[in-house]
């Protein structure tokens, strides 16, 4: 009996525009900046859909029923230690928490049409560790962040690195 091949996932669009957000963040709180619609294809998705209590930063695309249209894992957007190396050539860098965490992060979106809500998941201010089960921490319709929006940069954050780097 021949093998067959499990079915392929349906497509996910890949629209021509995508959607670069600017959040500011001070410890762990955080302010959408600027959004801006740029023409280029955004990263795509790479993980399976996040599990309720998961820990980790992510956004999701919903759309008019809250049905999930896409997601993506970020990386650590939110730095909140440095690393920090010894004077002694034998020892290893290590993580220690920064005193003040604040800086900037972009996030690149899907200009996805059926898109209502865009939803980011991180670990929510006073939680005693990164471990912590994520929640929602920013949420706004889509059509309101396709305007182009241009707000003076938070004091001390400096620019915004492009997703997958970190300030």
């Amino acid at each position: 009996m021949p093998a067959t091949d499990p079915l392929p996932a349906a497509p996910v669009p890949t629209p021509a525009a995508t959607l670069r957000l600017t959040f500011a963040y001070r410890g762990r709180d955080l302010q959408l900046v600027a959004t801006r619609r740029v023409a280029m294809i955004a990263p795509p998705s790479v993980t399976p859909a996040p599990a309720p209590g998961q820990s980790g930063y992510w956004f999701e695309l919903r759309g008019a029923t809250g049905d999930l249209l896409f997601h993506r894992a970020l990386s650590s957007p939110v730095r909140v230690d440095v690393e920090v190396f010894a004077d002694d050539a034998g020892q290893s860098m290590q993580r220690v928490p920064a005193a003040a965490p604040e800086g900037q992060f972009d996030v690149l979106v899907p200009d996805l049409p059926a898109a209502r809500d865009f939803v980011l998941f991180g670990t929510p201010s006073g939680a005693a560790s990164e471990a912590a089960p994520s929640r929602e921490v920013f949420r706004a319709e889509v059509s309101e962040l396709r305007k182009p929006r241009r707000a003076a940069p938070v004091p001390g954050t400096g620019p915004a690195p492009r997703e997958g780097e970190r300030k």
